[in-house]
């Protein structure tokens, strides 16, 4: 029987479903077909629960805040909020590109630690230059 990832996010909810995924019968190989089946963009070094939030969220749109929000929090309440949210790759790769920041060859680590880093730097020289342009005012 095919797996119909609809069906089992509907019944147990994404987050249930990333966890089902997480812990099914099915190998990381055949989550990782399924995956590229899909047109996800994974590696064989991908992780068991990346591709289950992949084929699961992928969908779904998770980041519910602002770019302006995203941009006044620190690198480390940006890394939990996309945790917390379990916010695909192509959802990160999008947010990425609408605020001009682009990923230069290989990245190390994971894309959302690495988003977290850009998007609070970014944030935080914001920051800083509104704090210089204030005081000359």
């Amino acid at each position: 029987m095919p797996l119909d990832l609809h069906l089992l996010t509907e019944w147990l909810g994404p987050e249930g479903a990333v966890a089902g995924l997480e812990r099914s019968k099915y190998t990381n190989e055949e989550l990782m077909v399924l995956a590229l089946e899909k047109g996800h963009s994974v590696d064989k070094k991908t992780a068991r629960r990346q591709l289950a939030i992949e084929l699961v969220m992928s969908p779904l749109a998770r980041i519910d805040k602002s770019h302006d929000y995203l941009l006044r929090m620190s690198t480390e309440e940006l890394q939990q909020y996309l945790s917390d949210r379990m916010v695909s790759i192509k959802e990160i790769s999008s947010l990425l590109k609408e605020l001009g920041i682009a990923p230069t060859g290989k990245i190390r680590g994971k894309l959302s630690d690495y988003a977290a880093r850009e998007i609070g730097e970014m944030g935080m020289f914001q920051r800083v230059a509104m704090g210089s342009v204030s005081k000359r005012s």
